[in-house]
């Protein structure tokens, strides 16, 4: 039986090689994704850092692909198959607004998320060379 460690670390690494095979021009703005992810959670909490990458990877932007990605990816980490993409942006916070019904488990998943999100950033840095940025003028006056 495999530690849920392990879990993130593996997942996180088949979506970092999908990107780096499949999506290479990606590779500089999901790494970056990898980066912000984490903080956002810190500050902002899960949910809404979960809605706003949603209404990112939801909307028409260049960028959208690298949010619907980053989503799937995080999902298939926290054993959550709703977060991928294809489904709507209501169904998916329904989803996760009824997967966090106590507090006790909202802190769970939210503590699973940060520890899955520190290997996302890790092999973006190593596999993906993408180093974080201080420009988040993208996220100004968004959360």
């Amino acid at each position: 039986m495999q530690s849920a460690q392990h879990r993130y670390a593996e997942q996180a690494y088949i979506g970092i090689q999908e990107v780096k095979k499949s999506h290479a021009d990606l590779v500089n703005e999901y790494g970056q994704l990898c980066h912000r992810f984490p903080s956002l959670v810190l500050t902002n909490g899960l949910r809404l850092a979960y809605i706003f990458f949603a209404k990112k990877a939801a909307s028409k932007d260049a960028k959208s692909k690298a949010y619907q990605l980053y989503l799937a990816h995080m999902g298939k980490a926290l054993d959550i198959e709703d977060w991928e993409e294809g489904l709507g942006l209501e169904k998916r916070h329904d989803k996760v607004r009824s997967s966090v019904s106590s507090q006790t488990s909202y802190l769970h998943l939210s503590r699973n998320a940060l520890n899955a999100s520190v290997w996302f950033k890790r092999y973006a840095e190593a596999i993906l060379k993408v180093e974080q940025r201080n420009d988040r003028s993208d996220l100004e006056g968004q959360i």
